[in-house]
């Protein structure tokens, strides 16, 4: 019995560690979880507008700021000039306007060639009399800041008044007579930054067609008399815009007739453009 026994409880050890690494039989495999197959879900309805306005939010930089930043393009000089030595360019225009005393003017300029120019121009004594004129510019020297021109003015002049009539009137103010002729040289240079400072100084030959006997026995007068005046004029021309300037102007004139002024200030203000 006893041998018995021992051989099957050998047996029976030997067994039980290969019982336990035997395989186990595969569990079943885990229902899917339905709940992940219809994943996101349904959208959700959009929510009911706001009815309250929405306020946008300004940005950190604002479009002020924006062109703030952006550099401006310089200011182009000014190059139109009437009453100084600078001569308008070929093809342009310039136009003037003066009031003062004791004549207003006006005149009209254009561009013919880099060293000439040319126009128009009208003086008035407020009507007492009036002037029609053209005259020329020729650029003598030009630079970056100065400039010097010979100008010619011509006109013929229509008086209110003939001169038996007026004894302080349009000759005696401003030295003109039927014919006007005035040459002379017109300079300018550059003050400051923009500003143009000029000097005009002109011979002005007065020829009287109207002349008339003052003294009973002086003597019947020739046809035609001549007179002569010094003129002289300084001032500025101001711009500010790339065609437009103001004027400002002071001067005299030097008066050789006797029955004539000996000397007349005269004074202007006006303003110049270009076209």
């Amino acid at each position: 019995m006893r041998a018995f026994l021992l051989p099957s409880l050998l047996v029976l050890g030997l067994g039980l560690p290969a019982l336990a690494q035997a395989p186990s039989e595969p569990a079943a495999a885990a229902a899917p979880d339905e709940s992940w197959l219809s994943y996101p879900g349904p959208e959700a309805p959009a929510p009911p507008p706001d009815p309250r306005p929405v306020r946008s939010v300004p940005s950190q930089f604002s479009r002020r700021d924006v062109e703030a930043r952006v550099p401006a393009e310089p200011l182009k000089p000014n190059r139109v000039s009437l009453y100084g030595g600078r001569l308008l360019e070929p093809g342009k225009l310039g136009a003037g306007a003066m009031l003062g005393f004791p004549l207003a003017s006006v005149r009209l300029s254009v561009g013919l060639l880099p060293w000439l120019d040319a126009g128009l121009g009208a003086d008035s004594l407020y009507g007492i009399m009036n002037e029609v004129r053209g005259y020329v510019r020729l650029g003598i020297l030009s630079g970056e800041e100065a400039h010097l021109a010979f100008s010619i003015e011509g006109g013929h002049a229509f008086f209110l008044n003939s001169p038996s009539e007026e004894q302080y009137g349009a000759r005696y103010f401003t030295g003109r007579r039927n014919w006007n002729v005035a040459p002379g040289f017109v300079g300018s240079v550059l003050l400051g930054k923009r500003s143009r400072g000029f000097l005009d100084v002109r011979y002005l030959l007065a020829f009287d067609t109207q002349p008339y006997q003052e003294n009973p026995l002086g003597g019947v007068p020739d046809g035609v008399q001549m007179g002569g005046n010094l003129l002289f004029r300084g001032g500025l021309e101001v711009p500010f815009s790339e065609r437009t300037s103001y004027l400002v102007m002071v001067g005299g004139n030097i008066q050789g007739r006797d029955e004539d002024a000996s000397f007349m200030p005269v004074v202007g203000i006006g303003v110049v453009t270009g076209f």
